[in-house]
């Protein structure tokens, strides 16, 4: 077994339980490798990953790897993380750096790779030599189970469905396409829309249910359907709870206020990250025996019998080989189509190549072609829903960002004016900025905001990042703040001249503000550079209630469900942000109900 890096040691293994897929070497020499240098030797190496500086050690004896120690990361807990841990093992196992990325964290392993290879020569070796070994790479047990209940995909709806069916006693397999399993569900920011929840009910905020469901409803200009909505409306309490109970997850002890909600009411992760909920839910899955998890395992299609889905073709990713899992039904939990561009367009020509995206390399529409192919309905596939405030150059959502979340931030423009309110629907606030000067709009707020907040230490190497960048600019003087962006920092100060008197009357006159106005008092200023990309496709899999996916004439499938961003008709033409979650997890437990009845 490989040495355990740093990082697993001190989190318990935490990461490397999120797959629970084991790692089976194939082609790798048993013979042991020549070396240069004989004793133990330790060399260390650096590169850059996705998180900035990246420094490992590695430690030989007599020619063999014994250890990998990871000394610095900011890779991103459960994705970069997760890659690392992958190829470390391999590294270690194989005595080889003949290795592939892991699909899903492409930087972070080329990063890592990288790293290794210096820190060999360093070491004394010879890491080009170590690049002609014979080659590493994970492969599946030798014992899939092929006559199951099956999850295609593995986001926050395949854990959710994949967990609750087995715990009932289903045989269930969980197929993924990527290396790295989690889906948007790991790259979102994790918050759940929780009506009455404990900090609510703590804080005196009166919310409901209905409030949820009117809220989503009236944010998605009435679209959505309301019986979905319902749905999810009326389970997201205890899909939290779950959450809580069956995933351990801690929660930041206060709400956040999203834009189009009514009332403070969503719960954000102690991470501040879905990757805590991920790696926690996969720690879950390690131990539970009717329970596998396949990643580079990809679906082609459906299988049917008659007008019944009874299982799904798949190939494995890294081999070629090809797998048929035969299946009294089939749950759909493959995600929107945000990273593909050719169906955005398809379906919305606005949509085209000049917006980036935050989802995740694997959300291409795959369920929803395939479950088109045997006869589903699509539905609303013209909306696709953009995050306002993203970076200008990489497409990625902005955790820094949360400053406009927890109300301790403005947006302006290049002129130095508000042009939007800052807890507006997140298509109004994209829309907006997208008409502004260069089409991007400008977050301002002080150092006293950043420490009040706690949003920098969550988002420590995004922060760095956007500051090496000069995405973000720190500054004494608003003006030396506005300098590097061109911004009117005259106006600028007119404009927070006026925000602060707004502050001190209780009241926005401009833009209606709904949350509570804090002032921005004296320096140091921040200024963050964001424009919108996509973040959220609406429309998808057209399903009932009870999560089947039905045919045009509107009856169920039998056999197939959907669950997630795979399933439209839900959120209408706009999301609340937080409802994701919520719906993820609440139609994901109600069809692993189902499949086990």
């Amino acid at each position: 077994m490989a040495q355990l890096s740093r990082r697993n040691f001190l989190a318990g293994s935490m990461v490397a339980a999120a797959g629970g897929a084991s790692l089976v070497l194939g082609g790798c020499s048993t013979a042991k490798p020549s070396t240069a240098k004989s004793g133990q030797v330790a060399g260390s190496g650096s590169a850059t990953g996705k998180g900035g500086e990246l420094v490992v050690e590695t430690v030989l004896e007599n020619g063999t790897l014994l250890h990998i120690n990871v000394q610095k990361s900011q890779e991103s807990f459960g994705v970069g993380t997760e890659a690392m841990d992958i190829l470390n093992q391999l590294i270690v196992d194989g005595q080889t750096l003949n290795v592939d990325t892991v699909s899903g964290a492409t930087i972070s392993s080329m990063a890592f790779i990288s790293a290794v290879s210096a820190a060999l020569d360093n070491a004394g070796e010879s890491s080009s030599k170590w690049k002609k070994r014979d080659k590493a790479a994970p492969e599946l047990p030798s014992d899939i189970p092929t006559d199951v209940d099956v999850v295609v995909g593995s986001g926050g709806g395949g854990y959710a469905t994949a967990l609750t069916a087995a715990r009932k006693g289903s045989k269930v397999v969980m197929i993924e396409k990527l290396g790295i399993t989690g889906g948007d569900t790991i790259l979102s920011g994790g918050a759940i829309a929780a009506p009455n929840n404990y900090f609510q009910r703590r804080d005196g905020i009166s919310d409901s249910a209905e409030k949820l469901a009117h809220d989503m409803l009236v944010g998605g200009d009435n679209i959505g359907d309301p019986d979905l909505v319902k749905v999810i409306a009326e389970g997201a309490y205890d899909a939290m709870e779950w959450l809580t109970f069956e995933a351990d997850v801690a929660w930041q002890p206060y709400q956040q206020f999203f834009g189009g909600h009514s009332v403070a009411r969503s719960l954000v992760p102690y991470g501040q990250e879905g990757s805590e909920i991920i790696v926690k839910l996969g720690k879950r899955c390690k131990d539970i025996a009717n329970l596998t998890i396949l990643r580079n395992m990809k679906a082609e299609s459906l299988i049917t019998t008659g007008n019944a889905v009874t299982g799904v073709k798949a190939t494995h990713t890294l081999t070629g080989d090809t797998y048929t899992f035969n299946a009294k039904h089939v749950v759909l939990a493959t995600g929107g189509f945000g990273s593909n561009v050719d169906m955005r367009v398809k379906y919305n020509p606005k949509m085209d190549s000049s917006i980036l995206s935050t989802d995740s390399v694997g959300a291409t529409g795959d369920g929803i072609t395939m479950a088109e192919a045997v006869g589903a309905n699509l539905i609303d596939m013209q909306y696709i829903q953009t995050y306002p405030t993203c970076d200008i150059e990489t497409g990625g959502l902005l955790y820094t960002g949360n400053m406009r979340l927890n109300q301790n931030a403005i947006c302006v423009n290049k002129e130095g004016k508000r042009y939007v309110e800052e807890l507006e629907r997140r298509d109004v606030i994209s829309e907006a900025t997208t008409k502004q000067t260069d089409g991007v709009g400008y977050m301002v707020f002080t150092q006293e905001q950043v420490d009040n907040t706690g949003v920098f230490k969550a988002n420590k190497s995004e922060v760095e990042n956007l500051l090496a960048r000069g995405k973000m600019i720190k500054a004494d003087t608003l003006s030396d703040a506005c300098e590097p962006f061109g911004i009117n920092s005259s106006e600028l100060e007119k404009t927070i001249s006026s925000w602060n008197e707004y502050c001190k009357a209780g009241e926005d006159p401009d833009f209606k503000y709904r949350g509570k106005l804090n002032p921005i008092n004296n320096g140091p200023y921040y200024i963050i550079v964001f424009k919108p990309s996509v973040h959220y496709t609406m429309g998808g899999l057209h399903i009932n209630p009870q999560a089947q996916v039905l045919d045009a004439s509107g009856n169920p499938i039998p056999g197939l469900m959907a669950v997630g961003e795979v399933a439209g008709h839900k959120m209408g033409n706009n999301r609340l942000g937080s409802c994701s979650i919520a719906d993820v997890f609440v139609f994901g437990r109600l069809a692993g109900e189902s499949v086990s009845q």
